[in-house]
């Protein structure tokens, strides 16, 4: 994963100046205040997320009074720290129709374990108007403790201001070794701007899922990803009146962007320049992969462009009627529930001219800089993200974990997802988290499904993004 940069973007960027509009009608005034008044607040325990009595203050078993020396006395025991109280909310678009179930139970034992006295109020947003959903909440001035943000949006966030900087949390020694298990790329996604604005949790890689019963009886199976000429290849052999031998999202409104991205850095391309200050869809190799793109999209082996949405794409497939179908991991848990007729696994993309990568995206647990409790807010992240809550949540939804301390016990009956999990989520690269991402592929996109209809060359589609891209970072 590509480190980011560090410079802030001062823009506030096009997007939230829409969204101001939109939705200042709708913000309601707090019930109550916002300060934050952190005078004569302990600091937050590292003991109480241990969920033990801590014993460890260093003193050995006590001595008997010398009183033979003035001044001798017993050393004072040390200050008992206040124990956490309080109401927190915390927010997370659902993963799963048992999304609050799951939730419920990380809470009990939260209360059981670490805090019985803090009352955690679970909520949800709905993922296709998230953006809206929590800019609302966070201009209220009453946002929920603690969101899941994921890496697409949380840039703009930190740049308004209303995200806490949780360096001194996650630097805290006594946490050191959980960040640790941690793994280096997802602090690189969820530092930057100057800060570290959560601490990553979950992953959601975009596999390829292959019908292999198809491809075995094609003699495919073996070659079909040995490149893009060969996946071209391979999708028009399958095609029937039947079969379409390939597919992939093209939409915004499905972010399609994920099932282009791994061609781009395949390529050795990006959204933005290295320096976060220009388009970074340069190069011939880039024009060449954006040139395969529309020419599979335009050789008559995938459903007509905008027929189809994500579910629809993916209830083709389970109908055995897609042979090569990008997706999401999340798919997995439907055709392990509900087995199709034919046998199937998950793939990587063809590598490419520079590279061999996965896309994947990334979501981090937050802290609003209104929350009043974020002592509390930061115990319950550390409770989330441990091992044993973060493992059983991401096994129940079919996410990827990004601590590095667990993989081996993940996924033991669910071979697909040891599969992503193990040799998938290694190769990921992800997006970069400027504050602008999510605008400047919103502003980009409209060109790609253009040319995905065969309405331009991969020349003239790269230069119509890249000319969107930079418009966004001019403002």
């Amino acid at each position: 994963m590509p480190s980011s940069n560090s410079d802030r973007q001062r823009s506030p960027g096009r997007l939230w100046r829409i969204l101001a509009v939109v939705f200042v009608l709708a913000l309601v005034a707090a019930g109550c205040g916002n300060d934050d008044d952190s005078s004569g607040v302990t600091d937050p325990t590292p003991e109480v997320a241990s969920g033990g009595a801590d014993d460890s203050s260093g003193d050995a078993s006590p001595e008997p009074a010398d009183d033979s020396e003035e001044g001798t006395a017993d050393a004072p025991a040390p200050a008992p720290t206040p124990e956490l109280s309080g109401t927190i909310g915390f927010i997370k678009g659902p993963h799963s129709a048992m999304e609050v179930e799951f939730n419920e139970q990380i809470i009990a034992d939260f209360n059981s374990q670490v805090a019985p006295d803090v009352n955690v109020e679970f909520s949800t947003y709905d993922w296709p108007v998230h953006v809206a959903e929590l800019t609302t909440l966070f201009a209220s001035g009453s946002p929920p403790d603690v969101q899941y943000l994921v890496d697409l949006i949380y840039p703009a966030f930190a740049e308004q201001g209303v995200l806490h900087d949780m360096t001194d949390f996650v630097n805290d020694p006594e946490w050191a070794d959980e960040r640790a298990d941690i793994s280096p790329f997802a602090w690189d996604l969820a530092e930057q701007q100057g800060g570290t604005w959560g601490v990553p949790v979950l992953g959601a890689v975009y596999n390829i899922f292959i019908n292999e019963t198809l491809l075995e009886e094609a003699g495919l199976l073996d070659s079909w990803d040995d490149s893009y000429e060969s996946m071209l290849a391979a999708a028009e052999e399958l095609t029937t009146d039947d079969v379409f031998g390939f597919a992939a999202r093209t939409s915004a409104a499905d972010f399609a962007w994920w099932d282009w991205y791994p061609y781009i850095h395949n390529a050795g391309g990006d959204v933005l320049s290295d320096d976060w200050t220009e388009c970074g869809l340069v190069g011939q190799d880039v024009v060449d992969a954006m040139q395969f793109l529309i020419d599979i999209h335009t050789a008559g082996v995938t459903p007509a462009i905008g027929s189809l949405d994500n579910q629809g794409l993916f209830d083709l497939f389970a109908a055995g009627r897609v042979a090569i179908l990008h997706h999401e991991t999340p798919n997995i848990v439907s055709l392990n529930e509900n087995p199709p007729g034919f046998e199937w696994t998950v793939a990587a993309a063809p590598p490419g001219p520079q590279g061999h990568t996965v896309m994947g995206n990334f979501g981090i647990l937050s802290i609003a800089e209104a929350s009043n409790n974020k002592d509390a807010a930061w115990e319950f992240i550390k409770h989330w993200a441990s091992a044993p809550q973060v493992g059983r949540f991401a096994e129940q939804v079919n996410l990827q974990v990004v601590r590095t301390d667990i993989i081996g016990d993940l996924f033991a009956e669910n071979p697909a997802m040891k599969t992503v999990q193990s040799e998938l989520v290694p190769r990921v690269q992800g997006l970069q988290p400027h504050p602008q991402i999510l605008e400047a592929l919103q502003a980009a996109w409209p060109v790609a499904e253009d040319a995905f209809r065969g309405n331009l060359t991969g020349e003239e589609a790269i230069a119509g993004m890249c000319a969107a891209i930079d418009g966004v970072l001019a403002g």
